[in-house]
């Protein structure tokens, strides 16, 4: 699996460079998502086939999560401007901490969410998902109903409301506490874990996301991160993820 790793871990660029590349490839990404067939039927279709996954999971906990959100006007307003800032300014953030203070582990870390991204464009566009505000009763989208977030008229204009699944809302949390967890010693870099944790709740209590397309998140970005040589020991030890001389990451296989 080095090998994988290596070839999937492109070097670390000028920083221009990479600014621009990475702008260029989320436009990209936003506009093929944004292009994507709005297929509603199919959408709806693989809805209730998730609902049913959930339920059979006891894992459908969606309504009783967007009650209890809707009953307490300040956590409206959190959630809205959680899911819809910190998607995008804690994650350039991280990136850009990693380029600056983390070199030694940017490219396995950019690399990864690359191709995480690249696969769950992929499922978007050949696998719709309706998300929970349009198919289950009973549910309040406070996103799009909150004022201080979105205008009312015209939002859904500017996204693609059919590509729920997989949720990188959670994945990129994810692979941003991760980040904070394989490259910091600090006892304290676990606390990175409520990022996710914290977005799960709310893609999920707001409407926008089953638990299932949280836990499709997850896989799409663990997988690519195993792929380019991050193991499960370098997130809970402390001295398993560390620099060569030479300023590359240090990666061994898992024994």
């Amino acid at each position: 699996m080095d090998a994988v790793g290596s070839l999937l871990r492109w070097r670390r660029l000028p920083a221009l460079v990479e600014l621009v590349s990475i702008g260029i490839g989320y436009g990209l990404y936003s506009l093929v998502r944004l292009l994507a067939p709005h297929r509603v039927v199919a959408s709806y279709a693989h809805a209730h086939a998730v609902l049913d996954v959930e339920k059979a999971l006891g894992m459908f906990h969606e309504v009783p999560l967007n009650t209890f959100l809707i009953k307490h006007e300040w956590l409206v307003v959190f959630s809205s401007y959680w899911y819809a800032t910190a998607h995008f300014v804690v994650t350039p953030l991280v990136l850009a901490w990693l380029w600056r203070h983390r070199a030694w582990a940017y490219s396995m870390m950019r690399s990864a969410i690359v191709i995480a991204t690249v696969g769950a464009l992929v499922v978007y566009a050949t696998w719709p998902l309706a998300p929970p505000r349009f198919v289950v009763p009973g549910v309040t989208d406070t996103v799009m109903e909150n004022p201080v977030v979105w205008a009312k008229q015209g939002a859904a204009s500017f996204v693609n409301e059919y590509a729920a699944m997989p949720s990188l809302h959670v994945g990129w949390a994810i692979w941003c506490a991760v980040a904070v967890v394989a490259v910091v010693h600090s006892p304290w870099r676990h606390l990175a874990w409520l990022y996710p944790l914290t977005t799960t709740l709310v893609v999920s209590a707001t409407a926008n996301h089953y638990f299932l397309d949280a836990v499709g998140g997850t896989v799409f970005v663990a997988v690519p991160l195993w792929l380019c040589g991050l193991r499960a020991r370098h997130l809970w030890r402390a001295d398993a993820l560390v620099p060569e001389p030479r300023g590359e990451v240090a990666l061994v296989s898992a024994a």
